[in-house]
């Protein structure tokens, strides 16, 4: 009987968790992280603790020094960006399918991202780079207006901030220097319009959508992150199709070879502007979730088989029904399979006293991947975490046949899940949804 083939997935946070079970149905895995929780353990043959940036060790481990001892035969990660430079320097160093390390870095680089959308001859707003207090200063003076700052290479909105002026600035650019690897901040006039997040697929470089929905941001906290996404999106299709055109052309221009795409965009007047792309999966349970139930790509299923080499042109993905639709499509469908979405929340920061409605949550149909499973272990605790990025956002992802019926069950998602936290100055206080 053959050996089953062996997967080095690098990340372990919730979001990986989905693409490690799908994994450990196919292949043996091995996993790669600074910190791996119980969830994972049932379904990994071995693990390496490190950094997901520590390529050195990360490539000996992968060439041999784990419980097998011989090389794996992929490399793969999902919903992160920081392990996507790794993974690539890995997979060319061992001859495994994977992207160019360039292209890696092109994806994980906001800066590179921008000189190459107007080598392509696309519009960005105005920004510029910068590695001191003073140069950020001065780019905030030449810019004008509010601006985001926002590391070159971070991920889940840590560092990126609204600056209204200079003062601004001189709070918030070390917190966000901290974050870049190079310790690098970009400074970005900010726009105010709405806001688009598009899914693709790439194979032999060819490029094409899976799906478009919207994004609405939270209006109560510092964290620049979003309270829900929806798929479809709700734009006209002149809007639309204008906005899936640039995201094929930037993706396209940028020359990845292979792998899922998320990108977002926002709109400044009638113009599209790219916020950031990355060559990997949507997190917040957008790849895990999200894709199969709007467009019908089994997500996990393709990652895997592509980092095996099993999937690398479309012709393959029909061959081997990566999909989980029964329409007779031998490709994902841009037109909603069904309509989905997730709902974010945060803790006000004091003492939880009751949590209720999270078992009612759990048992609905209609509802996927959440982070709301150990919820209640928060009752007696005094919760510090804030609300100053993605990372402390409690989400919920859901489907439904129609928008109305979308509608409704996110409404109602809201009002079962309550949490009673007592703050400070003795007054009790619910969830932030808003």
């Amino acid at each position: 009987m053959a050996s089953k083939k062996k997967l080095l997935v690098i990340g372990a946070g919730d979001f990986q968790l989905a693409l490690v079970k799908r994994a450990a149905k196919m292949c043996d895995v091995l996993l790669a992280a600074p910190v791996i929780g119980k969830p994972f353990e049932p379904y990994i043959a071995d693990a390496l603790y490190c950094d997901v940036r520590d390529f050195d060790r990360i490539l000996e481990f992968a060439r041999g020094a784990n419980c097998f001892g011989k090389p794996v035969d992929g490399v793969i990660t999902d919903e992160t960006d920081i392990p996507v430079l790794t993974v690539a320097r890995v997979a060319e160093a061992l001859g495994l399918s994977g992207i160019d390390p360039d292209i890696a870095r092109l994806f994980t680089n906001k800066a590179l991202m921008r000189q190459r959308m107007e080598e392509l001859g696309l519009k960005v707003l105005p920004h510029k780079t910068v590695s001191s207090l003073e140069e950020a200063v001065a780019a905030f003076k030449e810019i004008g207006g509010t601006v985001i700052i926002k590391p070159l290479d971070a991920q889940g909105s840590r560092g990126v901030k609204r600056c209204d002026n200079a003062q601004d600035i001189v709070e918030h650019f070390a917190e966000t220097a901290r974050w870049s690897t190079s310790h690098q901040v970009m400074i970005e006039q900010r726009a105010t319009g709405r806001e688009f997040v598009v899914e693709g697929l790439a194979l032999d470089y060819e490029f094409k959508n899976l799906c478009i929905g919207d994004t609405i941001y939270f209006e109560t906290v510092e964290s620049l992150s979003a309270k829900e996404r929806t798929w479809p999106t709700v734009a006209d299709d002149e809007l639309r199709d204008r906005v899936l055109e640039l995201n094929r052309k930037i993706v396209t221009g940028f020359g990845l070879k292979q792998g899922i795409t998320h990108s977002e965009f926002v709109m400044e007047g009638d113009d599209i502007f790219l916020i950031e792309t990355a060559a990997r999966g949507g997190g917040a349970f957008i790849s895990s979730d999200l894709i199969p139930s709007s467009c019908g790509l089994v997500s996990e299923d393709l990652l895997v088989r592509m980092a095996l080499g099993e999937v690398q042109t479309y012709d393959d993905l029909r061959r081997l029904r990566v999909l989980d639709h029964t329409e007779g499509d031998d490709e994902p469908a841009l037109h909603p399979l069904q309509h989905c979405g997730y709902l974010a929340f945060y803790i006000p920061m004091g003492v939880v006293e009751a949590v209720r409605g999270v078992k009612e949550v759990l048992s609905l149909p209609y509802v996927g991947n959440t982070q709301i499973e150990n919820l209640e272990s928060y009752v007696g605790a005094d919760y510090s975490k804030g609300h100053s990025d993605k990372t402390s956002r409690f989400l919920v992802t859901y489907r439904a046949d129609t928008r109305e019926e979308l509608e409704k069950r996110m409404a109602y998602i809201r009002s079962t899940i309550q949490v009673d936290v007592r703050q400070p100055d003795g007054t009790l206080t619910g969830l932030i949804w808003q």
